[in-house]
């Protein structure tokens, strides 16, 4: 039974995998990986209560014992409006479908693996035809599928260390006056995370996530000149490191929070080459992420969960953008969890709400831009097994 259970899960995942090929985001760095997490403040280093932590921690799957499959999407719909020398314009409003799937399996006593399918960036962010800034921007369309195998090892009762490969997949669609594009193509990074268990109360957890060159090519048009091949666009994705720290203060009860610092000043540019060869200085700064999450078993079969995540913008005034119209944010979240037999339901909830930016001067007029009214509702549901 448990290897037909093992067979018929492997299969569920493979075929999530290649219905995942295209995925669309609503922000450019994104932690909506399990909906578990999402309604915990997008905690779930330090503790993790499913086979998503293949994406936040891998350390963590020495917590689970035998196999255990997860597979969800989160439903993401942000808006924004852009003030161009006090005219109102927004945002088209969109709802963007993200997944997930991960699949995890004790191989010894002290030994894990795991697989995982998640988005880690993606950007959707477009505007009315004529609108006033459609000579710096019309559209944008960052698309990404993160495909992370793990290993975990569990070297003594308190430390676990967990390492894996990321494959990304995405593709890049930019629209703007005399200039279109539509690319794809692949970068490869990787991850290690750590968990250590002080005492039964109190444990600590780091990650890391390491720079993806990400390189993608396909057809544009550019001033009329149309080619299919002869358009690459290449950029630098940023490396993160966590710090959690996580206390239980009963059996039923956890609260955690992390940290997460992010280093974007590696992705300073995006070199266009080709049927048009410019370079598009982005010049962001490093961004601090902190998050607080707990959960609260009420009953057996129910948890209750809510978090808190103050997310510092990696944009500044000076460099600021149509394409990313963004500031500091604030994400209040809740959720349930139920649990049925060997099944796992997860339903989160989240709002964001984010700082009003004025007084910005952008394109070649230095026209006067204020961002205003950023809010993004995010929701979703998540189903597992575990074997």
């Amino acid at each position: 039974m448990k290897r037909a259970s093992t067979i018929v899960c492997c299969c569920l995942f493979m075929c999530f995998l290649a219905s995942a090929s295209i995925t669309y985001a609503g922000g450019f760095a994104l932690y909506e990986w399990s909906n578990r997490g999402i309604a915990m403040g997008t905690t779930g280093y330090v503790f993790g209560g499913d086979a998503s932590v293949v994406a936040t921690n891998p350390a963590l799957m020495t917590k689970h014992e035998g196999g255990e499959v997860l597979m969800g999407v989160t439903a993401i719909a942000p808006s924004s409006e852009v003030y161009i020398n006090g005219t109102k314009h927004k945002t088209k409003d969109k709802t963007h479908l993200v997944p997930h799937a991960y699949y995890t399996q004790q191989a010894e006593s002290n030994v894990w693996l795991g697989i995982g399918m998640f988005t880690r960036f993606g950007l959707g962010t477009q505007y009315d035809q004529g609108w006033a800034g459609q000579g710096e921007l019309q559209s944008v369309t960052i698309q990404s599928t993160s495909i992370n195998p793990t290993v975990a090892f569990k070297f003594s009762d308190n430390f676990s260390l967990g390492v894996g490969v990321e494959l990304l997949k995405g593709g890049l669609q930019i629209e703007k006056t005399g200039f279109r594009a539509n690319t794809n193509g692949w970068g490869v990074g990787g991850n290690i995370g750590m968990l250590y268990d002080f005492d039964e109360q109190w444990s600590a957890a780091f990650t890391y996530r390491a720079p993806i060159r990400f390189y993608s090519s396909g057809s544009s048009t550019f001033l009329g000149t149309h080619t299919d091949n002869d358009q690459s666009i290449e950029a630098t994705l940023p490396s993160s490191f966590t710090l959690g720290v996580g206390y239980e203060p009963t059996e039923d009860w956890t609260l955690e929070f992390d940290t997460i610092f992010t280093r974007w000043e590696l992705t300073d540019e995006m070199v266009y080459s080709g049927n048009l060869d410019a370079t598009d200085r982005l010049d962001y700064k490093n961004a601090w992420r902190f998050q607080l999450g707990t959960e609260y078993w009420a009953k057996e079969w129910l948890a209750l969960r809510a978090g808190y995540v103050y997310d510092v913008t990696p944009t500044v005034n000076y460099e600021a953008s149509y394409m990313l119209p963004a500031n500091d944010r604030q994400l209040f979240s809740t959720g349930l969890g139920f649990k049925v037999a060997d099944f796992k339901i997860d339903w989160s909830f989240m709002y964001i709400i984010t700082k009003e930016r004025t007084g910005m001067a952008i394109g070649a007029g230095n026209d006067n831009v204020d961002f205003k009214n950023g809010k993004t509702w995010i929701s979703g549901l998540s189903v597992g097994y575990e074997f």
